[in-house]
């Protein structure tokens, strides 16, 4: 049987073990399963549904909310009708959902709740119809094209919906257009990628030399669906392996549903995992005497274990027999409290992970590997083989996947998994393609001795010092934000005489150190302007940079007086930054970072759900401890 397209992998699925397990969710505290013949009749019915509503081959269907089964079956049944699926970020403001829906000229919406709802209720004139999953309280919006997802279910199952269904289907090739998938938008508004049935596999085959998963595994999708990375997983590699896909009850609820799952393959981007560390160390810096002393003892046994390994160097009788005594008192526990017991094989992505949080990861038996990729190679370029994962590299090339660096750094690709180009934007397709066809990524990198590729960044961040020290930021960032205290650190110093930064305080861990050393503080903006916090974050910068020459250490820094928040257009909606506009919003902070101040007063324009406000804050700056050259001011 044919799975050269993802309706085809899925009919695939549901003849060969039609009784199967397909999906997981969690509902009012228990489990519910659905087979793999129960989401094919699923998909069926829906796309019968979506039929009668009018979504059409070659439309587009918007997809808004939190991780659910719904998402993947409206999803798959916009495929099997041959039209375009587009998911919206669901914590999206209106004003993006408004975009993405003109822009688009999408025929119909599936939505989760009423919350949604609100955002698309102003451009309901020129929708068809809209679908509400959760349907709960939701009466009162039934109507002319507000309908409960269920009734689209039932709808379907009429015998000439289901006619129209098997004819559509019949249509789908490979090179049909399956996704549009949203790129990360650190630059410029976020474009929509467009990737062909043929292009999701391809992606999927690359990256199967990495993972080597056997379909059985357990998976948790709780990462948000319209990022590459996670479509790959839960929609493209659900159907295509057969993997068993777990969805939370909610949001809130996803650390306690996933240690539940405990999941044999795991996805998480640097973030994540980031955050994941810094709870950790964290908790076990404010243990009690005894735990926090078996941690310390532990976690450098099994740290210079993990080094010794990367560096291939023999471990020992000795080091091997200490690490096997402190796997059951400190790495097991751990593994099993954030959900990853089971767990045989983990990926990160999205952005570089730092070699200090990979590495710790890797001192707790998890098999963690980085993959390269964007959304217009289906999340696909690079990756770590089994057994070749150095922490400062992203791995090598991909199957049947070129990649090579331009003489200006810039990190270019070629391969079957590279999409067609941008919807609807046909000059920015043409500049994203160099005149030899390769995909140009935007990244700037090289490749080690060994042929692993070395991801430094974006091209245009790449900089250098006034004295032509050349550096980049996103390598300091990430040794940065291994503090369990700094959630982000945007580094700055292209053009300036030395390198300052900017840091977001990590709010959970941050405040459990000050209330254990009973440090007054009413408000995150409280807490980032106490003089404690402030010796606190100069010794962990201290401490970071300490091996780094010292032209590239950090000198000055100023402690954000609120989160980063992809509301304000400082962060995408995958918590990457947006330099530019952190570097336009807080100009005055970065003048004052080089021009000898020790304080700055910001005014500062934010936006809530219900409206925009102002932020009034008076912002420390204060010196690492490293002696500032003698230099004329420098502005912003």
């Amino acid at each position: 049987m044919s799975k050269d397209t993802l309706v085809a992998a899925l009919r695939h699925q549901a003849h060969t073990k039609p009784k199967a397990p397909a999906l997981r969710v969690k509902r009012y505290g228990v489990w519910e399963t659905t087979s793999w013949s129960g989401l094919w009749e699923d998909v069926q019915r829906l796309a019968g549904g979506l039929h009668r509503l009018g979504l059409e081959p070659g439309g587009v269907l918007a997809i808004l909310g939190q991780n659910a089964p719904e998402w993947g079956t409206s999803e798959l049944a916009a495929q099997t009708l041959g039209a375009m699926p587009m998911g919206i970020y669901a914590d999206a403001m209106p004003e993006e959902v408004g975009y993405f829906l003109e822009f688009s000229q999408a025929q119909g919406v599936v939505i989760s709740d009423e919350e949604q709802l609100d955002k698309v209720l102003p451009h309901l004139e020129r929708l068809r119809f809209v679908l509400v999953w959760e349907e709960a309280g939701m009466s009162k919006y039934w109507g002319e094209k507000i309908f409960p997802y269920s009734q689209a279910l039932e709808g379907g199952a009429d015998p000439l919906a289901r006619q129209a269904v098997e004819a559509a289907s019949a249509r789908i090739k490979p090179d049909t257009i399956a996704l549009l998938a949203p790129t990360s938008g650190t630059t410029a508004r976020s474009k929509l990628a467009m990737l062909t049935h043929a292009q999701l596999l391809a992606g999927l085959e690359a990256v199967d030399d990495v993972l080597r998963l056997t379909g059985k595994e357990w998976v948790f999708s709780y990462l948000p669906l319209p990022w590459i990375g996670e479509q790959m997983l839960t929609v493209v590699r659900g159907v295509a392996d057969g993997i068993v896909l777990h969805f939370p009850e909610e949001a809130l609820t996803v650390r306690e549903d996933i240690k539940e799952v405990q999941p044999d393959f795991y996805l998480a981007p640097a973030r994540i995992w980031e955050d994941a560390a810094a709870l950790i160390r964290s908790r076990m810096e404010d243990a009690d005497r005894v735990k926090k002393a078996v941690y310390r003892w532990g976690m450098g046994v099994l740290l210079e274990a993990a080094q010794r390994e990367f560096r291939r160097e023999p471990v020992g009788v000795g080091l091997n027999l200490a690490r096997a005594l402190a796997y059951p008192l400190v790495a097991r526990p751990l593994r099993a409290r954030i959900g990853l017991a089971a767990c045989q094989v983990a990926v990160t992505g999205g952005a570089p992970l730092g070699p200090e949080v990979f590495t710790f990861f890797r001192a707790l038996g998890v098999d963690i590997r980085q993959v390269y990729g964007q959304s217009e190679t289906a999340a696909t370029s690079c990756g770590h083989l089994p057994g070749d994962a150095p922490p400062e590299t992203v791995g090598k090339p991909l199957r049947n996947t070129q990649v090579r660096i331009s003489p200006e750094g810039e990190i270019q690709v070629k391969g079957k998994q590279v999409f067609l180009g941008y919807f609807k934007n046909e000059a920015a397709t043409r500049e994203s393609f160099t005149e030899d066809g390769w995909f140009r990524t935007g990244d700037a990198g090289f490749f080690n001795e060994n042929g692993h590729l070395v991801l430094l960044g974006r091209l245009k961040e790449v900089g250098a010092l006034s004295d032509g020290t050349r550096f980049a930021p996103q390598f300091l960032e990430n040794r940065l934000k291994y503090s369990p205290y700094i959630r982000e650190a945007v580094i700055i110093g292209h053009g300036r005489p030395f390198v300052t930064a900017l840091i977001e305080l990590d709010p959970e861990n941050t405040q459990n150190w000050a209330r254990k050393r009973g440090i007054v503080f009413s408000t995150y903006q409280s807490l980032t302007s106490n003089p404690a916090v402030y010796e606190l974050i100069a010794k962990e910068i201290g401490m970071a940079c300490e091996s780094l020459p010292d032209e590239l250490k950090v000198r000055r820094f100023a402690i954000l007086p609120k989160e980063l928040h992809a509301d304000d257009e400082e962060i995408t909606r995958t918590r990457k930054v947006k330099r530019g506009t952190v570097e336009s919003r807080y100009g005055a902070l970065l003048a004052a970072l080089y021009d000898g101040s020790r304080s700055v007063h910001l005014s500062l324009p934010i936006r809530y759900l219900e409206g925009q406000g102002t932020l009034e804050a008076l912002v420390q700056i204060a010196d690492v401890g490293v002696p500032l050259p003698s230099s004329p001011k420098v502005g912003a």
